[in-house]
This record gives structure tokens, sequence and C-alpha cells, in this order.
């Protein structure tokens, strides 16, 4: 009966391991909210592949996981990336890049956008690998698949330099700089 139990328990990984090492975020604002954004040089876990950039995220809640990246800390008047994980109801993915004015209007250019049904959970996180290359390819994997389920050509090759997090109408928890 024991060495049932204990293969049990090897089979059934908790899905919360998986955040492990990972720094959380502490205070998530609204989507025309102000964003505290990260210093991306900063965090020891990001992968430098080639002309790539590499980061593990992961992400609990409903629907629109959202964040965004760019070379400065404090993005208004510039232009970013924005990447939204399950949005629209947790039905699909896009890519954009979006720029905000120094008075947080915002004017949003689709770049790609596919259908991901209900890839967010709210009760167990979802881990991704977003991969930022210099010349502006940018991925979205699933952790464990071996092809990205987003991605598109960023034409002004902005740098993932600073990183923020946001949600749209549900609260939203993130863990960012994972162990690879």
């Amino acid at each position: 009966l024991s060495s049932h139990l204990l293969h049990a328990q090897a089979v059934n990984n908790n899905s919360f391991d998986a955040i492990r090492g990972c720094r959380q975020t502490i205070r998530v604002g609204e989507y025309d909210g102000q964003i505290e954004y990260v210093s991306t040089n900063t965090l020891p876990n990001v992968v430098r592949s080639g002309n790539s950039r590499i980061f593990k995220i992961g992400i609990v809640g409903p629907n629109d996981g959202i964040f965004r990246y760019g070379d400065t800390r404090f993005p208004y008047g510039r232009d970013v990336i924005e990447i939204v994980i399950s949005g629209w109801a947790n039905t699909r993915s896009a890519g954009r890049r979006q720029h905000r004015t120094l008075n947080n209007q915002n004017s949003n250019l689709q770049l790609t956008q596919v259908p991901t049904q209900g890839l967010l959970s709210p009760f167990h996180p979802i881990i991704i690998l977003l991969e930022v290359s210099t010349t502006g390819l940018v991925r979205v994997t699933k952790a464990g698949d071996k092809e990205p389920f987003l991605e598109f050509i960023d034409e002004r090759r902005i740098p993932a330099n600073y990183i923020g997090f946001t949600k749209w109408d549900k609260d939203v928890i993130y863990f960012y700089d994972c162990p690879q």
C-alpha cells in the first residue's frame, strides 16, 4: 500500500510547483491605470539565447492576462508591445503595439490575434515563455509545448527593457522572473 501512495504522490504534481522561485506581482493596476514597470535587466532568470531574451511568466486568473513591455520605465508618449493572454472572455490572445499619450490615452494596433479558448484558469497557473528577439520576432509559447501559440513581427523592434502587468475586468495574479 505504501508503494502505491508514493507512486500516486509522484504522479499528481502540484500545478503551483511551476511558480516556485518566481517573483509575484503585489499590485496589479486597472487597464487604464498607471502600471509599475520593472527593469528586466535586474531579473536574474531571464535567458539570453542568440538574438533573443526569454521570460518565463505564470498567470492565474479567469481571463485577460495583460502585460506590456518597452524601452523605458515610463513609456508615456512612446510605443510599447502589449500581450493579451485569453482576453475576450478567455477566448482569444493577441499581440499589439500600443501608444499611450502623456494624458494616458491609448491607441492599439493589432499585430496578431489567435483563438485560445479556456487557456487561463482562476484555479491554477498557466506558464508561458515570452521570447523577444532583436529582429522583431515575438513568440509566446505555453510551457511544455514545442510551438508558440502566438507569434508576430514587431517592425519597430521595441526592446523588452521594462515589463509591467495589468488587468481588464477581473483580478489576475502574475508570477515573473521564474527560474527556467
